[in-house]
């Protein structure tokens, strides 16, 4: 937030609200707090240069060419650089729109030399780009090296049927975990899945979900699920729908002609579906693959003695 406040022009309360909303607009590269300690970062992050090959690498002039090329600055935390254009988010009439730069889970963490706590937004990256992320950077602030030194004081979930997901896990370990696996599903929209977000929560609905291992197992499981989103979309996701099943191509003579609207309404009775927000969805008869959580407990037994 310092370093994109000093990118962005920031003159109204307003302004501040937009830049929040777009903060992933700005990249930090954490603890670096010279050129020559973001040419070694550039040097070690990006380019996996070895020990021996930075003994022979010029970083302050590298970091100061990075600098200068990508008009980035220096602030108490690191170096931060932006790398999208923002724009006006908050108009003064769409506070309830604002998600604050909402991500899937956030958790509030302390330790003993930060016992008022953090907040630390999921999911963390650093798996994937091997640049330090949200986590390394709460541990460095937090001044620990394993989460087993932290304590959890607050969670959240950006799903709201989610409840009480501190009380859901074992460990702190284990709910980062299932919160970055959260956080990357919401961002690969089901790799693409027509209305991914309306399934999602209708499917949630559907099965009383209230627990996040719950809630990644449908994810990964929407194919279990007929579905056909509100009216309004008849259109668009019938054309989707007839093409890839190959019953008529958009582009051709007949496609031109085709009642898609219609098709996604026989297809609501065909597969008996009910009603839902976001549409229309029913159960099918596709296995139900468990990855997260588990069976649930038969009706009818408790602790193995029948009722």
């Amino acid at each position: 937030m310092e370093g994109s406040s000093q990118l962005e022009s920031i003159e109204t309360a307003a302004d501040l609200i937009s830049l929040t909303e777009q903060l992933d607009s700005f990249s930090l590269y954490y603890g670096v707090n010279d050129d020559a300690a973001l040419g070694k970062y550039i040097a070690t992050h990006q380019h996996q240069a070895t020990p021996s090959q930075l003994l022979f690498v010029n970083l302050n002039q590298w970091g100061r060419s990075i600098r200068d090329k990508n008009n980035g600055v220096f602030v108490s935390g690191g170096y931060v650089e932006q790398h999208y254009s923002c724009h006006e988010v908050y108009t003064g009439k769409n506070l309830e729109q604002m998600t604050g730069g909402n991500t899937g889970v956030k958790i509030k963490v302390a330790s003993h030399s930060c016992p008022s706590g953090i907040w630390v937004k999921l999911p963390d990256h650093e798996i994937n780009t091997g640049e330090p992320d949200e986590l390394s950077v709460a541990m460095g602030e937090l001044g620990i090296t394993k989460w087993s030194r932290a304590v959890l004081l607050e969670a959240e979930c950006c799903l709201g049927n989610i409840r009480d997901i501190a009380d859901q896990y074992e460990s702190l370990e284990e709910l980062i975990q299932a919160g970055n696996n959260l956080g990357y599903v919401l961002e690969e929209q089901g790799q693409g899945m027509p209305f991914f977000q309306e399934r999602f929560q209708a499917a949630m609905k559907l099965e009383d979900c209230t627990r996040l291992d719950k809630a990644l197992d449908i994810s990964q499981n929407l194919d279990c699920y007929g579905f056909i989103p509100s009216e309004q979309h008849w259109e668009k996701f019938g054309k989707d729908l007839a093409s890839k099943r190959g019953f008529v191509h958009p582009s051709s003579p007949m496609g031109m002609h085709f009642d898609y609207a219609a098709y996604c309404k026989a297809e609501i009775e065909t597969l008996n579906l009910q009603p839902c927000t976001g549409g229309y969805i029913a159960r099918n008869q596709k296995e139900f693959f468990r990855e997260f959580s588990k069976e649930p407990q038969e009706q009818g037994q408790i602790f193995g003695h029948n009722l």
